[in-house]
């Protein structure tokens, strides 16, 4: 495992510590080199969660951490690629996630993890698939 995901997974090993980094905000280098082994192209993903680029790349510039709302759209992102990767592998997570999905009311999954709600619809179907209760 990446320094990077072995950062953004120390979060979720304690609850009270994943509401801290919430609240602190992350650093956009540590999204982006994520991001970047992964693969995806930040652009994208920024424009998906409805996080303005002009502000991301201001902070990331300043080497200023980012606003919560922010850190929190991609800590939910981070856990639902990890989960997606341990249930389906890991290039045919990607493929999931942008492809329309029908129990998600043809849906592609990336574009449902700017709310909470979206967030838990998807984890919910990656449950579903890895206990083989998915149609």
């Amino acid at each position: 495992m990446s320094s990077s995901t072995n950062q953004l997974m120390s979060c979720f090993n304690d609850p009270i510590k994943e509401i801290e980094t919430i609240r602190e905000g992350i650093k956009p280098e540590l999204i982006e080199n994520f991001l970047n082994e992964q693969s995806f192209v930040v652009k994208d993903v920024l424009s998906r969660l409805k996080i303005t680029t002009s502000t991301y790349f201001a902070k990331k510039k300043e080497h200023k951490l980012l606003d919560s709302s922010s850190t929190e759209k991609f800590l939910r992102l981070f856990s639902v690629v990890q989960n997606a990767q341990e249930v389906l592998g890991r290039q045919e997570a990607k493929n999931w996630l942008y492809r329309k999905i029908l129990s998600l009311g043809d849906q592609i999954p990336m574009d449902l993890l700017d709310t909470e709600a979206g967030h838990r619809l998807v984890e919910q179907t990656l449950l579903q698939i890895k206990y083989g209760i998915y149609n």
